[in-house]
């Protein structure tokens, strides 16, 4: 190969493991005669120099490894991980254009799984939040509130959430063993993934008219779910509204800002600003609801459920029931990467409150906080049974009375 193609392979080397374009590395390619001439600039050249050292340790491992070296196209996905993962922030991640697609997927819904949701992971494992009746994972025995420590031998102790997911799916009828601690004991399930399809939103109108919504994630046809929802729900005379965001792990901004441009009047919803870019706020631009709202929020309440929770509150619109909320206030960003190479994910703005408060390690703290009891906890919502739901109650109990100060 002649110099300057070679050159030209690891310019395009750098691309597909850096993706990044904040520092892209260009080249002046001078004919003189049969002699092609290569200029960089002094920092394009050290740069260059970097990547050579992965060319040169793939070059050794094909040469010297004791094992059969793997493909080049492997080594370069692990390289491209190896970077994501080499960065502060727990969120991001490398996806080959499989990996996405499974990951576009899981979030729209309809995906090949076992049947769970699952909380962001932390030092301690991945809690189950909810088991899918119907489903794999129910039939094998998981049960909400169990904490998932490994998946296929691989310890989940502060994974992402979407490499939680993608170890654990795969193709249907192909198993996910699974290491999980109930209580004190270690328990192992070999569970068969087999397609999943979910909705996000559950509706219901209880006694006194008071409607009920229950968003599981901003995810999927979430939007489009809630707002049949809410139209069914003011068609049969809501006189109050209740919105449940509990054990709600987030989903996309997108779908939370059209959530909330129904429910708040002409008003700031939330503003997001990344250490580059310029200022981002976006605005309600609808009337806003005509009756009380309570919106209900627990531990597991994170990302987009807290963007909903602090914009109805601090913009009095209602009031915010429960415990304080997760505590993620950043917000992550996808791009594709050249040649169909994949896709990153990173940690690219952080987003403030209506009021201009971030809540990143702090959550939003409840108007009205309302624990459940020790044995409830854990539990999925659907599971509680409304009569023992304090949390529920509270929600319903200050909606009804705003809403009886309102007829009389």
């Amino acid at each position: 190969m002649k110099p300057w193609q070679r050159m030209a392979v690891y310019i395009l080397a750098a691309v597909l493991i850096t993706a990044s374009a904040t520092a892209a590395i260009t080249a002046n390619v001078v004919k003189q005669g049969k002699k092609d001439t290569v200029s960089f600039s002094v920092e394009e050249y050290a740069q260059l120099r970097d990547l050579l050292i992965l060319d040169e340790i793939m070059k050794d491992v094909e040469a010297e490894a004791l094992d059969e070296a793997p493909a080049r196209s492997a080594m370069t996905v692990s390289a491209a991980k190896g970077i994501v993962a080499s960065i502060n922030d727990p969120y991001a991640a490398y996806y080959t254009p499989e990996e996405y697609e499974a990951y576009l997927s899981n979030i729209n819904g309809e995906y090949t799984g076992i049947g769970i949701v699952v909380g962001q992971p932390d030092a301690s494992g991945a809690l189950v939040l909810d088991v899918y009746k119907g489903y794999a994972a129910e039939a094998s025995g998981i049960k909400v509130g169990d904490l998932i420590t490994a998946i296929n031998g691989r310890s989940v102790i502060n994974m992402t959430l979407e490499e939680l997911l993608n170890e654990a799916e795969g193709e249907i009828g192909s198993v996910t063993e699974l290491a999980i601690l109930r209580e004190s004991e270690t328990l192992h399930f070999e569970v068969t993934n087999m397609q999943i399809n979910v909705s996000r939103v559950t509706s219901a109108l209880f006694n006194e008219r008071t409607a009920y919504i229950r968003i599981d994630m901003f995810t999927g046809n979430c939007v489009s779910e809630f707002e049949a929802a809410f139209k069914d729900l003011t068609e049969r005379g809501m006189r109050s509204l209740v919105i449940d965001v509990r054990n709600n792990p987030g989903g996309s901004l997108e779908s939370v800002i059209s959530i909330a441009d129904t429910l708040l009047g002409r008003c700031t919803i939330v503003s997001v600003k990344g250490r580059t870019s310029e200022e981002q706020v976006f605005t309600s631009k609808g009337d806003g609801l005509a009756v009380p709202l309570a919106v209900l929020v627990n531990e597991n309440s994170a990302s987009a459920s807290e963007i909903l929770a602090a914009a109805v509150q601090d913009n009095k619109a209602g009031a915010i029931v429960g415990m304080k909320t997760y505590g993620k206030g950043s917000v992550q960003t996808t791009s594709r990467l050249s040649g169909d190479s994949g896709w990153l994910k990173l940690t690219t703005d952080a987003y403030f409150t209506p009021l201009g408060k971030s809540i990143n390690g702090t959550g939003v703290m409840p108007d009205i906080e309302v624990d459940l009891p020790d044995d409830m906890k854990g539990m999925a919502i659907d599971k509680i049974d409304q009569e023992d739901d304090a949390q529920l109650w509270a929600a319903l109990d200050y909606v009804r009375d705003l809403a009886e100060q309102n007829a009389a």
